[in-house]
């Protein structure tokens, strides 16, 4: 079994791929959880502006799409120009990587009763399904790389953790169309190349690696980093170096090839944003750019926002391999760690170092193919009898046992996140410490666990010697902005927040320090139209004050909780402080949104915990 067990690991992690894609299928899915949305389709715009509608600049079908489907909250992925056209914001690599699929879709479409638009079934599922080709593509020849340094065993093992334990299983099964999925295979690509053309340059090899790069590059303009690796691959000392230079020259009629194949490719960039905005070079991503000295490094790794180690902590065993890379397949390290180490640079140092409403740390999938080496060389030592011979603190059993359990965790961890993160709860955009943990193992969270995404704050046991201490049905009112007659939970009025009036009236409230004693500050609320833009969203704000000085302040996101054209409750707790305070003050804040909300029937209640 051992002989040909990395095929089996192979059509494993096939198999779960494509069965997490057929649990949540993306193409079927409405608006913004559709395949063909938010970021992919600024991406993939390129081509039904091109080959259906024959409009690159003025993209006059876009509101039409925008009605139709839903596809983002609002329009961000091009921008309009002083010329009256639109540019892009998203560089046009991926989209020539999408035209097979594409123009197999269109094929469908136009021989179907489906719309021949480019956002339709057919269109959804042929990028859908393209991606998954390509995640298998990439895994395929890693497989085969990986298998020129390591035993079949080890191989196996390594492409199972990758899948079934990594973000990586989610941005290939369900969200493969974002960029990092192709840019993992054209990295695998580009270091089979790498390998082949050391040993016998040619120039299909030549051409092959350079149009690697180039679309790496022209997919993601960071990605071109992954020049690095044919660079650096195989280099052991300075000596080595010096003979690669020897070899670079010996055929400098190929490197001028890839030069120029890299070249070509990047310059259909530059042709579209000639074309388009009448500049050869436009930064499409206008205010957002790189912290250079001061990356986000901790965040990256650790934050329960987006920390790499938190959603996907068997990589751990990646950071822990370059050791044993080092120590025992030096010929690997360079390369691997070069590339590796400037790429988590530029992930850490981009200002929105969060990417978005992403699962995990997706910025640095598309380096997993090199991660692979070190997760291979640290999982070799568990195997090789020459490396459990060595002084160790615990036994070769305790190690493997260890190991096992860590690695059986890791799986149950990404797929319950998985499961969670679409339609389950989890929070892609903010999440925090208090949330992360309430829902952590939990199949279907609550509206209610949500609140903790505001607030630190959140009782939900039994509350004993419950003391209203302030009640305010708004019916005393008569500031013309600040209230309406037009809705009310009781009496006939209540208090209004919307586009116009951004802050209620503030609510001071004397009272004193206790101990060991809550707050819960609830009311009654309305909306015609919901609110979903989270930073959007009125907040109820609760301070402890000392005169004009806050000692402690908790806010919650009321339409988190809150549905359409009914009156519901919501509601904040928090534990009052034990001195230093002698207000309790209360304001709503609309923080930039249109919508309409009304408040009534505000109560403070103070209680003891169950």
């Amino acid at each position: 079994m051992r002989q040909r067990f990395s095929v089996l690991a192979f059509f494993l992690c096939c198999t779960m791929i494509i069965g997490t894609a057929l649990w949540y299928p993306k193409w079927e899915q409405p608006q913004t959880e559709a395949t063909l949305s938010w970021d992919v389709m600024g991406y993939y715009l390129y081509l039904p502006a091109a080959i259906i509608y024959k409009d690159l600049k003025k993209l006059s079908f876009k509101d039409d799409i925008i009605e139709k489907y839903r596809p983002s909250g609002e329009f961000y992925q091009a921008y309009l120009q002083e010329n009256g056209n639109y540019v892009m914001k998203y560089p046009i690599g991926l989209a020539i990587l999408y035209i097979p699929f594409f123009l197999l879709a269109h094929l469908f479409a136009l021989g179907s009763t489906y719309p021949v638009d480019g956002f339709s079934l057919p269109y959804q599922i042929g990028i859908s399904w393209g991606s998954i080709c390509i995640a298998a593509l990439g895994l395929w020849m890693m497989r085969k790389i990986l298998l020129l340094y390591f035993s079949e065993l080890i191989v196996g093992i390594t492409l199972i953790l990758v899948v079934f334990a990594t973000n990586y299983l989610n941005y290939t099964a369900i969200d493969g169309s974002m960029s990092h999925n192709w840019v993992f295979t054209l990295l695998a690509c580009l270091i089979w190349q790498t390998i082949k053309w050391y040993q016998e340059p040619t120039f299909a090899r030549s051409a092959t690696i350079a149009a690697c790069i180039g679309l790496a590059a022209l997919s993601r303009p960071t990605d071109i980093l992954i020049c690095l690796v044919p660079l650096f691959w195989g280099l052991t000392s300075i000596e080595a170096f010096k003979e690669r230079l020897v070899f670079w020259k010996k055929h400098i009629t190929q490197l001028f090839f890839m030069v120029t194949v890299v070249a070509v490719i990047g310059s259909i960039q530059l042709l579209y944003w000639k074309y388009a905005s009448g500049n050869w070079l436009v930064y499409s991503y206008q205010d957002q750019g790189f912290s250079w000295l001061w990356p986000h490094i901790k965040d990256v790794l650790i934050s329960y926002r987006k920390g790499w180690l938190v959603y996907s902590p068997i990589m751990i065993l990646s950071l822990i391999g370059f050791f044993p890379l080092y120590k025992h397949y030096r010929f690997l390290f360079w390369g691997v760690a070069i590339y590796f180490g400037l790429h988590f640079y530029l992930t850490a140092a981009w200002d929105i170092w969060w990417y978005g409403g992403s699962f995990g740390q997706r910025a640095l999938i598309q380096a997993y193919p090199v991660l692979l080496f070190p997760i291979a060389a640290l999982l070799s030592t568990f195997t090789n009898k020459q490396t459990l011979k060595e002084k160790a603190y615990l036994s070769p059993t305790v190690k493997k046992v260890g190991l096992s359990i860590f690695a059986i965790f890791c799986i149950w961890l990404n797929c319950m996140q998985t499961y969670q993160a679409h339609g389950h709860g989890f929070e892609v955009d903010a999440m925090t410490k208090a949330y992360y943990w309430r829902i952590f193992g939990k199949a279907n969270p609550t509206d209610l666990d949500k609140k903790l995404l505001d607030t630190k704050e959140d009782y939900q046991g039994q509350r004993r010697n419950i003391n209203p201490i302030y009640t305010n049905s708004f019916e005393n009112y008569t500031d013309t902005i600040a209230y309406s007659k037009e809705q009310a939970h009781s009496g006939n009025q209540s208090l209004l927040i919307n586009g116009k009036n951004e802050f209620t009236p503030v609510i001071n409230i004397p009272l004193s320090p206790q101990k060991n004693k809550y707050l819960r500050v609830s009311a009654q609320f309305y909306t015609p139209q919901k609110e979903w833009d989270i930073w959007k969203m009125t907040q109820l704000i609760v301070q402890f004050k000392n005169q004009d000085q806050v000692l402690k302040k908790r806010m919650i996101r009321v339409q988190r909780q809150i549905g359409e054209r009914a009156w519901q409750s919501n509601w904040t707790d928090m534990k009052i402080p034990s001195k230093g305070f002698d207000t309790l003050s209360i304001v709503f804040w609309n923080a930039g949104s249109t919508k309409t909300l009304y408040i009534d029937d505000l109560t403070v209640e103070m209680y003891e915990p169950d």
